[in-house]
């Protein structure tokens, strides 16, 4: 899901709105308490392409992923000392399937509840911010494995500037079981709600 750029990652294809009938799926979701797990945890090295202040959002890139936009956490106390070109070992989550759910009064309210609330770390003291949430609801176009791709119909916000809506988006590859499942039984057609955690950064030590 880390291709090139968080653009790239969620790839715009164009599209049109189609018609079709949603049947009930699975809900992937943590429950009432939102945990992002220390399993989702990586680490690496990589160069500062950009910096984005006013977000606390930084464009590292690595030679593997390349371009990856993530927000830093309070937990990056030398955010402000960041610079464009610096080489960084960075402690990082990635995007983390939270929902994935067919449409529904009941779903849409959860989905809202959750945005409100945002995630915590596991078993990370001192955080004080929750992880922020996004979500993105459509008309699903293609499923490749634990990736879904669908009509955006939502004005979600995975980046700046949003996706317009009626754009053909592919979603972040399911992570949880939980998703990976509901993603397997969705088909072309089905109208989803998703909700998915930042990328986000919780330590950007400065190598040179």
């Amino acid at each position: 899901m880390l291709h090139m750029n968080r653009r790239m990652s969620l790839k715009m294809l164009g599209g049109a709105a189609l018609a079709a009938t949603t049947l009930p799926l699975p809900l992937a979701a943590q429950g009432e308490d939102l945990v992002v797990p220390n399993t989702y945890q990586n680490f690496k090295r990589g160069t500062i392409h950009s910096l984005h202040p006013e977000r606390r959002i930084f464009n590292i890139v690595w030679e593997d992923l390349g371009r990856v936009k993530m927000r830093a956490a309070d937990l990056v106390t030398n955010y402000p000392s960041l610079r464009e070109g610096q080489i960084v070992d960075t402690h990082w989550y990635d995007y983390l399937d939270f929902m994935i759910a067919p449409k529904s009064a009941q779903n849409d309210a959860r989905a809202k509840a959750m945005l409100a609330k945002g995630a915590r770390l596991e078993g990370i003291p001192g955080m004080q911010e929750p992880i922020k949430l996004w979500r993105m609801d459509g008309m699903v176009t293609k499923v490749d494995g634990a990736t879904i791709y669908l009509i955006n119909a939502s004005g979600g916000k995975p980046d700046e500037p949003a996706p317009d809506s009626g754009e053909v988006i592919q979603l972040p590859v399911a992570q949880t079981a939980a998703g990976q499942a509901a993603a397997k039984g969705t088909k072309p057609g089905d109208l989803m709600i998703t909700v998915w955690s930042q990328q986000t950064a919780i330590k950007a030590t400065v190598i040179r």
